[in-house]
């Protein structure tokens, strides 16, 4: 949107509310920097003059404030150093008081934009120093905050800047520690963190460890001493802690109103702890050396006084400590839930002991309810802050958390606290009452039984009061109640199996009824009137569900009426989706999924995939790299890559004539191609004749002599006279396929010179292959399995096993080599295996049928 410029100068002018829509509004047109009809000059010039006046320095400050973070990066190079005098002179002058917080926050805008230009880096490092004098105790109230977060960042991006003004700093944060705004406090914490870290660290951070653990163990000293002074007149079972390192706090005064000076050493107990917990959980640049037994024991030491034991000295300081004690407590258990988070399953040395201060702080906290109670219960924010840290550590340490050991404790207190408030108990006699009873009796039993009935309805009907009474006495424990729900929640998932089976059935006739009045009062008003409530009582069921043990089944019968009728009939919206959510879950705990999904094969695609494998771009990868090499064979009967000078020896099949089935090797080599597939396929997969199977005998006696081609198997073990060695084997011819293939020696007995372990064989196979081309040629490993099909024949073995062993490897020392048929051409059994034989076989091994 063009033309926002023009309008600055009616904005700069204006005092009112329309000056701070506007800029909020200005935020959704982020074109105005670009935008050629904005005289960016001309409008910071105008907010230049602003920053001149005094009477009108704050309105420039708050414009300033509020374009500086989108404003271009040069602009805001260019008119730093002004800005920066600007706030020097501001700081320096201690006011006016309304200026300074808008001076510190301009700062740390600049701050923020420097880390992306180095002429502000510098800029802001030559100066800081001096912008950091203004720091100190005489720093208005209403500046503390702002001073604080302005600290925060120069700490954290100019930490070598501040160094110079450690000291400084130190005391103005020592000073605060006394404070009651818990935006300071929480801003110091991390403050006194960030101070741990300015004066460099050293090799590997050593120096920041050092320093980070002495802060610590002085911190924890500091508070050890506070509890010294404020359980004085209490007594303890942990013994008072001597030779305390202390930090350098300024000292409270001995001459005020001994009911302050209690309420000044519970505050500054409350803050120093604060600052424990900041120091464990908040960021540091290097590990921390935390010693957990430390904190830990202060953990117990606070926690095992109570409210009640400071009772029974009934003093005026310890009423006042009393008062503040469990604002302590909660800030222990803070600590330990920071102690859990950094350490994890490193705390589980300390579990039997972390889990023993949950019910013992719930037992102390707990209150006996009557008519005269308010309706409020007591200590509810500390209870829920117990509920809260059992939750965290069962959810880190899950079924490591020994939560187990006191769960019965810790079930009786939780049952406690989502249990509404009854006003009337109406007391039920069993049907066993009456057997012994005449009829006389039962008549007048059931007579005052009715009697009383109806009394009780016209009690609750007269005036509307009991009734007003109920829904009114569980006001503001709500979130008790969600507490301790969410509590039960995560109980159930981290020890649910090792809680006893009575338990599990209490938990059952508790939770139970309670989502049943759910269904029942649409409109309530009670404990469950708020959808969070609900919401943690639905889980807490779910859970109770999931979670059961295993001599106690779970509430099933009800489930599903419960979540499907909840998520259609609840007001909450967010009550109908969680109970929509859990209806799914209870829909798979009582109708689970199959262990395995069962798809059926395509036998059909598989089949075809296999005849049609050469086509497969992986096959065709294969066969380019298979190509890609040329291999010369030498004299010796080895070839050689081109690339390598390695050799290795090769078994050549090639294929021969049925006229003449001994072929010269010489003939033959010229005709050779380096082509596996084909062979490949012919010996791995084959088709079975099921007549040539059956009658194989009978058919081996009329058939004629079998024709077919020939190829040679050449070992290149040629002896010196140039001679070959040729044993044949020959296949008989069959129907379509290599299925009736005989692998036989042909022993010349005539020749006395050759081995006796044929070099050189050749395999006869059927008519069909009678013509296939003289380039169908494989190079073979020198290790093959030939086994060969059951002929029924007594000449003709089952297997034959040809062992090939050439003279360079009898004269080597090599071993010799043996060429086998593949013996997945028989399942052992002698029948040959078909293509649908494999598919078969594929399926019933990958695939789970039922």
């Amino acid at each position: 949107m063009e033309g926002l410029g023009q309008l600055f100068g009616s904005v700069l002018e204006s005092d009112d509310g329309l000056q701070a829509v506007f800029l909020n509004n200005l935020d959704e047109h982020q074109s105005f920097w670009t935008d050629p009809q904005n005289d960016l000059d001309a409008i910071f010039t105008r907010l230049g003059t602003l920053l001149t006046g005094a009477k009108t320095r704050d309105r420039g400050l708050n414009i300033l404030n509020h374009l500086l973070t989108d404003c271009p990066l040069d602009l805001v190079e260019e008119k730093a150093q002004f800005y920066i005098n600007v706030c020097t002179k501001v700081c320096e002058q201690y006011g006016p008081t309304q200026t300074i917080p808008l001076v510190y926050k301009l700062l740390q805008q600049l701050m923020h934009r420097s880390l992306g230009s180095n002429e502000l880096h510098k800029l802001l490092v030559s100066n800081l120093p001096k912008l950091l004098e203004s720091v100190g105790p005489n720093l208005p109230s209403s500046a503390i905050l702002s001073a604080l977060n302005f600290l925060e960042v120069a700490m954290q991006y100019y930490a070598g800047a501040c160094g110079p003004q450690k000291n400084r700093i130190e005391s103005f944060l020592y000073s605060l520690v006394d404070s009651t705004n818990r935006h300071v406090i929480n801003s110091t914490a991390r403050c006194l963190l960030l101070l741990q870290q300015i004066r460099g660290g050293g090799q590997h951070g050593s120096l920041h460890k050092k320093t980070w653990q002495e802060y610590y163990l002085k911190l924890v000293d500091t508070i050890q001493d506070l509890l010294n002074k404020i359980f004085a007149h209490t007594p303890e079972t942990f013994d008072e802690e001597e030779n305390l390192e202390c930090l350098k706090l300024a000292p409270i005064a001995r001459n005020i109103d001994p009911i302050r000076k209690p309420q000044l050493l519970a505050i500054r107990a409350i803050n120093m702890i604060a600052c424990l917990d900041e120091a464990i959980v908040g960021a540091y640049p290097v590990q921390k050396p935390i010693t957990p037994f430390k904190a830990l024991n202060l953990i117990l030491r606070g926690l095992s006084v109570s409210c009640e034991a400071m009772g029974k000295n009934p003093i005026a300081e310890n009423i006042a400590f009393g008062t503040f004690l469990p604002s302590i407590h909660v800030g222990l258990l803070e600590v330990l839930d920071g102690l859990v988070l950094a350490l994890g399953t490193n705390m589980l040395m300390f579990g039997e002991s972390i889990c023993e201060i949950f019910p013992k702080c719930l037992k102390a906290t707990q209150g006996n309810r009557n008519e005269s109670e308010g309706t409020k219960k007591s200590f509810t924010r500390l209870r829920k802050k117990i509920y809260e840290s059992v939750q965290l550590w069962c959810e880190k340490m899950r079924y490591g958390s020994t939560i187990e050991t006191v769960n019965e404790q810790l079930l009786e207190q939780i049952v406690r606290d989502l249990t509404p408030y009854a006003s009337e108990v109406t007391l039920k006699i069993g049907a066993t009452g009456n057997k012994r009873l005449s009829s006389r009796a039962k008549r007048k039993l059931q007579k005052e039984q009715n009697a009383a009935t109806a009394l009780n309805q016209n009690h609750s009907n007269r005036s509307g009061i009991s009734e007003h009474k109920e829904q009114l006495i569980d006001a503001g424990n709500e979130a008790l109640c969600q507490a301790a729900l969410e509590c039960l929640t995560v109980i159930l998932q981290s020890a649910g199996c090792f809680i006893k089976p009575v338990t599990h059935k209490l938990l059952e006739e508790k939770i139970v009824p309670l989502c049943f009045s759910l269904i029942a009062n649409h409109q309530l008003t009670g404990l469950y009137n708020k959808d969070s409530v609900r919401v943690a009582l639905l889980r807490a069921f779910a859970a109770l569900i999931v979670n059961p043990h295993h001599h106690c089944p779970p509430p099933l019968q009800y489930a599903s009426y419960i979540f499907n009728t909840l998520q259609t009939t609840d007001d909450s919206a967010v009550v109908r989706a969680v109970a929509a959510e859990l209806a799914r879950t209870m829909e798979l705990v009582i109708h689970p999924w199959k262990e395995t999904l069962y798809f059926p094969a395509d036998k059909s695609a598989i089949k075809d995939a296999l005849a049609n494998k050469e086509k497969h771009p992986l096959a065709m990868n294969f066969l380019r790299h298979s190509t890609s090499a040329k291999y010369d064979t030498n004299g010796n009967g080895h070839y050689e890559d081109n690339d390598s000078v390695d050799s290795v020896n090769l078994l050549t099949i090639e294929p021969q004539s049925r006229s003449s089935p001994e072929q010269s090797p010489a003939n033959s080599a010229e005709k050779v191609t380096y082509e596996s597939d084909e062979i490949n396929e012919s010996l791995a997969v084959t088709e079975a004749s099921d007549d040539s199977l059956i009658h194989g005998e009978e058919n081996r006696t009329t058939e004629p002599e079998a024709v077919g081609w020939v190829e040679h198997v050449s070992l290149d073990n040629t002896d010196d006279e140039g001679k070959t060695n040729e044993p044949q084997i020959t296949v008989p011819d069959g129907s379509d396929c290599y299925n009736e293939g005989v692998i036989q020696g042909i022993d010349d007995d005539d020749d006395d010179d050759k081995p006796k372990d044929p070099a050189v064989v050749s395999i006869l196979d059927s008519d069909e292959e009678e013509h296939r081309n003289d380039d169908d040629v494989v190079v073979v490993s020198t290790e093959v399995g030939l086994v060969a099909n059951e002929m029924g024949t007594a000449k003709v073995p089952l297997k034959h096993t040809i062992t090939s062993q050439t003279n360079d490897d009898e004269t080597h020392g090599g071993t010799p080599k043996k060429v086998k048929l593949s013996q997945d051409s028989s399942n052992g059994t002698g029948k040959t295996k078909n293509i649908d034989d494999i598919v078969n076989e594929m399926v019933a091994e990958f695939v789970d049928e039922p």
